[in-house]
């Protein structure tokens, strides 16, 4: 008997406790390429056209931007009522909000576009060396389905991880970069860009740094003949050169493809810097592969084979 009693309030000791232990928390969900990552409230499941998370049932998104921390004060300037309301959002809510590893504010009201009505519910915050802005998005006839006090909580979820790896950053666009040739990856993204650079810093001043830029354009394809003029525009178009001196200027085969290389020495305009530069395109049927690169002139020789390197590894899927 006294063995029964033991058990029974064993077991009702047990179960008290588990009672009172609170649930754990579900893992913060970072979407594809993103540092920034939150636990969504029920419904949502991690989007495929876009960062962030989507609820098919109730016609809702939540779309997720990081930026530069230091963009965070122009983000406070630029969401106020008056210029919101410019852009069809009436603001009927506007609170601070305190996140784990930072702060930032909400605001939320109805969002009119032509006859569309939606509930808008926006976070801006800065974090731990980023910041974002998160919005959701909710049909005007799922709101009971995405309530207001659901999306606060997980806000409070939001929180920023130390970087993206480099595969996940390379995996949203649609070509594969089969040789990195030591350069670290700084950003990829789903409009087809890949930004590559040979240091610790993310964007420098007076090309402190070499950097890499890949990228997809759609355009009329030139003939043969008019392929060392196309080429030429679109080097000239490439913004901060000045004094520009064309060294090389050549049609090239490119992993098997028609191509063209563009190789010149010009000084930074900003800071007047000797850079040496070259461009490669690879042409296709509806548009063309561009790899642009700038280094320092004294570096330049010692990182041109890596140059290459980096060319010769870039493959469609």
């Amino acid at each position: 008997m006294r063995l029964a009693v033991l058990k029974a309030v064993a077991a009702g000791l047990v179960a008290a406790v588990v009672a009172a232990a609170p649930a754990r928390a579900a893992e913060p969900i970072f979407p594809l390429n993103s540092r920034i990552g939150m636990t969504p409230p029920p419904g949502f499941v991690p989007a495929t056209k876009f960062p962030g998370f989507e609820n098919p049932q109730a016609n809702a998104a939540i779309v997720i931007i990081d930026l530069p921390t230091e963009a965070y004060a122009d983000i406070e300037k630029s969401l106020t009522d008056e210029a919101l309301k410019a852009r069809g959002m009436t603001v009927e809510v506007r609170d601070p909000i305190e996140l784990k590893d930072g702060r930032g504010f909400v605001i939320a009201g109805e969002q009119v576009a032509g006859t569309a009505k939606r509930r808008d519910i926006v976070m801006a915050a800065t974090l731990s060396g980023v910041a974002t802005l998160v919005t959701v998005q909710i049909a005007e006839e799922a709101r009971d389905a995405v309530p207001d006090a659901a999306v606060r909580e997980a806000f409070k979820t939001v929180v920023a991880r130390a970087q993206v790896p480099d595969e996940e950053k390379l995996s949203v666009v649609p070509y594969k970069v089969g040789n990195l040739a030591g350069f670290r990856v700084v950003r990829g993204g789903q409009d087809g860009n890949v930004l590559l650079t040979d240091g610790p810093e993310d964007t420098v001043a007076a090309v402190a740094q070499p950097f890499v830029l890949i990228g997809l354009a759609s355009s009329e394809m030139p003939k043969p003949d008019e392929r060392d003029a196309f080429a030429r525009r679109v080097f000239l178009g490439v913004p901060g050169l000045k004094e520009i001196r064309i060294l090389r200027a050549e049609q090239q085969r490119i992993n098997n493809q028609s191509g063209y290389e563009i190789l010149a020495e010009a000084k930074d305009q900003r800071s007047n810097t000797d850079v040496t530069a070259v461009q490669w395109l690879r042409f296709g049927q509806n548009g063309y592969l561009q790899m642009f690169a700038i280094a320092r002139r004294d570096v330049w020789n010692d990182l041109f084979p890596r140059l290459r390197a980096v060319r010769d590894g870039i493959e469609f899927r």
